[in-house]
């Protein structure tokens, strides 16, 4: 069951660091400049923004292992198009269904797997959720060399081309699956009703919504303009919500839901912590040490591996707020050491400061998604997993605009410690969204057994 589901999770973090490393060949090939090369990686991010909710949605509606495989399908057509791709514009568009077929994958996976369980009536095992984000956390480590080794025996177009024979495995073991697992029986709903049952006004204002908000963040100019209409919109969709009887997101129970929609601000908040760090640190390398890329990648392996093992590790533990408090923690020890970062700072210090930062992010993604499990009605869970996505890539944009801000006038110590606060910053703010955690956790605890 979970072989095809991790194929399909790893696609969207790889297919976006891959390019890291095949931008520059892409924009040669095509007489572009790197300028314009950055429309082959904002797409990505909208479209996989806007699509995890509106997928997730699909899924609780119709049928889980359907959008996957749908997805799947999405992740094909895009790779070829890539593939042969004789202009620039035709790599955009295939970018553009990337997103749309790689957004499927979480929200669907994380139904798919608790449907079964609850088939048997258990809770989903903490060590298939590891596996899971683990996935996730590898391939983004992955991406930057993988796209490197393609594009440098290969061509640019193999970093399009790699994502089909990892689909066509991924698509045999979904159809063999669905022969030996035992799937959640969906509605028998007429298509009309299911259609209604999405809720396209709620979809629609809700993409508009965050469409303005995204391109507030990624390009901050007509702010006068985009802001109001974004709250304007957002606004006007809590209305209809509110009036729809079975809405595409239901804002009554995030309203009245403290650890739910805590979950997904702490998310915003963690993700934006992560990438401050992930990209920060090797530009900073790179600039002030002087050291080459592929050293750098040496250098940030070791957070890879501990996120890896410690993912793992704490997959099992109960008590997800104190899960919590101990990732903020590292992340907040990994923020203190980078403020007195120097150009003068030996290199083993440094990979200190990532296996830090590689703990934190083990343990908070565990932790975070684990709370989001244990607290979404299971009728809801493919948009609840879709919404936790969506979350992390605002977070995930956030921390870029505080980079192209920060390191404008040079790649420098001082830049890298003003980074340094905001995520410390960060941590206490995370902090404060714990509390609910700890209520909850105090009123299972208060829940009499019964036998």
């Amino acid at each position: 069951m979970l072989a095809p589901l991790v194929l399909g999770n790893i696609l969207n973090p790889l297919n976006t660091t891959m390019m890291a490393t095949a931008i520059v060949s892409i924009c040669g090939a095509f007489k572009e400049d790197l300028g314009t090369g950055a429309l082959l990686i904002v797409p990505l991010y909208l479209t996989s923004a806007i699509g995890q909710p509106l997928m997730g949605r699909l899924a609780d509606i119709f049928s889980a292992r359907k959008i996957n495989n749908f997805g799947f399908v999405l992740i094909f057509i895009s790779a070829l198009i890539g593939v042969f791709a004789r202009n620039f514009t035709w790599l955009i568009v295939s970018r553009i269904i990337l997103g749309l077929g790689t957004s499927t994958a979480y929200p669907s996976s994380m139904a798919i797997i608790r449907q079964y369980y609850l088939a048997d009536k258990e809770e989903v095992p903490g060590m298939v959720l590891a596996i899971i984000a683990t996935a996730s956390q590898i391939s983004v480590a992955l991406g930057p060399f993988l796209g490197g080794v393609l594009t440098q025996h290969w061509g640019w177009q193999a970093v399009f081309f790699i994502n089909i024979p990892i689909i066509l495995i991924a698509i045999a073991l979904s159809l063999t699956g669905e022969k030996t697992v035992t799937t959640f029986t969906h509605s028998t709903k007429a298509l009309k009703e299911k259609i209604t049952a999405l809720d396209i006004p709620g979809v629609v204002l809700f993409s508009t919504s965050l469409l303005l908000m995204l391109l507030s963040l990624l390009y901050p100019t007509g702010l006068l303009y985009k802001v109001p209409l974004c709250i304007i919109t957002l606004v006007i969709f809590i209305v209809v919500e509110r009036r729809q009887f079975n809405p595409f997101i239901d804002v009554r129970l995030l309203a009245s839901n403290p650890l739910l929609n805590t979950t997904f601000i702490r998310q915003i908040g963690i993700n934006f912590m992560i990438y401050l760090v992930l990209y920060a640190l090797p530009q900073w390398l790179e600039q002030t040490k002087k050291i080459s890329p592929a050293n750098i990648g040496l250098i940030m392996l070791p957070m890879s591996v501990a996120a890896m093992i410690i993912g793992f590790v704490v997959a099992k533990y109960k008590n997800t707020a104190m899960l919590l408090v101990y990732g903020t923690v590292c992340l907040a020890t990994a923020s203190v050491c980078m403020m007195v970062l120097t150009h003068l700072t030996p290199v083993i210090l440094i990979v200190g400061i990532t296996l830090m930062v590689g703990l934190a992010i083990g343990i908070l993604t565990i932790a975070n998604q684990s709370t989001l499990n244990a607290e979404t009605p299971p009728e809801q869970t493919g948009i609840s997993f879709g919404l936790f996505r969506t979350s992390g890539y605002l977070g995930a944009i956030l921390a870029g605009s505080q980079l192209k801000q920060h390191f404008s006038g040079g790649t420098n110590d001082a830049a890298l410690h003003s980074l340094a606060i905001l995520t410390l910053i960060a941590c206490g703010v995370v902090t404060l969204f714990l509390i609910p955690a700890f209520t909850a956790n105090r009123k299972r605890q208060l829940i009499p057994v019964t036998k």
